[in-house]
C-alpha cells in the first residue's frame, strides 16, 4: 500500500484501515510511504498496528495498492501489478499526475469535464485493477471506459462510540463548516445570516472536533466533495443537521443520503434558501434532527459493509 508518511487526513486513515483488515486475514501487506522517511507512522494510527517497508519488491507475484493522488509516484515500478485505489476524483487533478502533466493541464485554463477525460485517458490501461471509495468515482470512472469495484470505508471508532453519548437536549445553535472547503461561497452565506454564531472546524485535534460536533446543531459543507468525505458523516452520527451543496459526491443519494431539501445548489440565488434552512434546523431542532436517522445507522453499519466488500475483492489462493 502506497501512502503519504506523517499525515493525519480522512485518506491515510483509510489506507491504514484496509493494511489493518487484510493483515487481521492472513494476508502479507505493508505500507511503503512515499517520500521514505524514518519515523513516517503518524501517531493517529499507531493503533492499526501496520507493517512498513521502505522498498517495493517489484515482482509480478505482488500487487501495489496506489491512492489516486500518489499515481505519479508509480513508473519507476515495471513489473508489479498496479491497483488503483479512488479515494477521490477531483483529486487526480491536484495531486495524482507527474508534476510535467499537471503544468500542461493547467495551461489548457483550468478543470472541466474534458480535461478530466484528458487525464483519464493518461490512467486508462495502464493500470491491472481500479476499486473506487464512491459512487461518484465508480460512474465517474465507467463513463470513461474503467470499471471499479466498490470499496468505500467507515469512520474512525473513536467518533463512533463517542457519538453514541450524545445528548441531544445541550446542542446549542451555532453553524459548523469547513474553510477548507467551499470556503468562498460559505462566506456568501455567513455574510446573509450574520446572527447566526459560525464555527470553523480547523486546527483542531480529533477530541476538539467531536466536542464542537457534540455541542452544535448544524454543520454545512459547500465544498466539491471530490470522494465520500467523512466530515458530513462525522457531523451526522454527531446529532447535526447536515446542509450540503450538490457537487460530487454531494450530488447523489449513494454517497450521501440526506433528505433532497438537505442539498442546495450553491448559486448565489439559492443563498436565502439555504440561510433559511439553517434558521429552521436551530429553531425546530428536534423535528429536523428526525431526518438525519437513516442516515447515521447507515454510517454505524458502514465497517460491516466494509469488511464485506473487502472480502468480495480481496481473496487468498493456496
Amino acid at each position: 500500500m502506497m501512502c503519504p508518511p506523517q499525515t493525519a487526513t480522512g485518506g491515510p486513515e483509510l489506507l491504514h484501515q484496509l493494511v489493518s483488515a487484510l493483515s487481521s486475514k492472513g494476508f502479507d501487506i505493508s505500507i511503503y510511504y512515499v517520500p521514505v522517511q524514518e519515523n513516517p507512522v503518524h501517531e493517529n494510527y499507531l493503533k492499526y498496528n501496520c507493517k512498513f517497508v521502505t522498498q517495493i519488491e517489484d515482482d509480478p507475484q505482488n500487487i501495489l495498492i496506489i491512492p489516486e493522488a500518489l499515481l505519479f509516484k508509480t513508473k519507476a515500478f515495471k513489473h508489479i501489478r498496479k491497483c488503483v485505489w479512488w479515494l477521490s476524483i477531483d483529486n487526480l487533478f491536484k495531486y495524482g499526475l507527474s508534476p510535467r502533466f499537471y503544468q500542461y493541464i493547467r495551461r489548457l485554463g483550468g478543470e472541466n469535464l474534458f480535461r478530466k477525460s484528458v487525464m483519464i485517458g493518461e490512467v486508462k490501461g495502464k493500470f491491472d485493477y481500479h476499486i473506487a471509495q464512491s459512487y461518484y468515482a465508480i460512474d465517474f470512472l465507467d463513463k470513461h471506459g474503467i470499471k471499479a469495484g466498490y470499496l468505500s470505508d467507515y469512520l474512525n471508532t473513536d467518533f463512533l462510540q463517542d457519538s453514541r453519548q450524545v445528548d441531544y437536549n445541550k446542542k446549542l445553535p451555532q453553524v459548523l463548516y469547513n474553510p477548507k472547503k467551499g470556503i468562498e461561497f460559505t462566506k456568501q452565506i455567513m455574510a446573509a445570516y450574520p446572527e447566526a454564531k459560525w464555527i470553523p472546524l480547523i486546527g483542531l485535534k480529533p477530541a476538539e472536533v467531536a466536542e464542537l460536533l457534540k455541542a452544535s446543531m448544524v454543520y454545512i459543507d459547500f465544498g466539491e466533495h471530490p470522494g465520500k468525505d467523512r466530515f458530513p458523516r462525522e457531523a451526522a452520527i454527531y446529532g447535526c443537521c447536515v446542509i450540503t451543496g450538490r457537487k460530487g459526491s454531494a450530488a447523489n443519494a449513494g454517497d450521501v443520503p440526506i433528505p433532497e431539501q438537505y442539498k442546495i445548489e450553491d448559486s448565489a440565488t439559492q443563498i436565502s434558501t439555504i440561510t433559511n434552512r439553517i434558521k429552521e434546523c436551530c429553531t425546530a431542532y428536534s423535528k429536523h434532527v428526525n431526518d438525519f436517522e437513516a442516515y447515521r445507522q447507515k454510517i454505524y453499519d458502514e465497517e460491516r459493509v466494509f469488511i464485506a466488500d473487502l472480502d468480495k475483492i480481496f481473496q487468498r489462493h493456496p
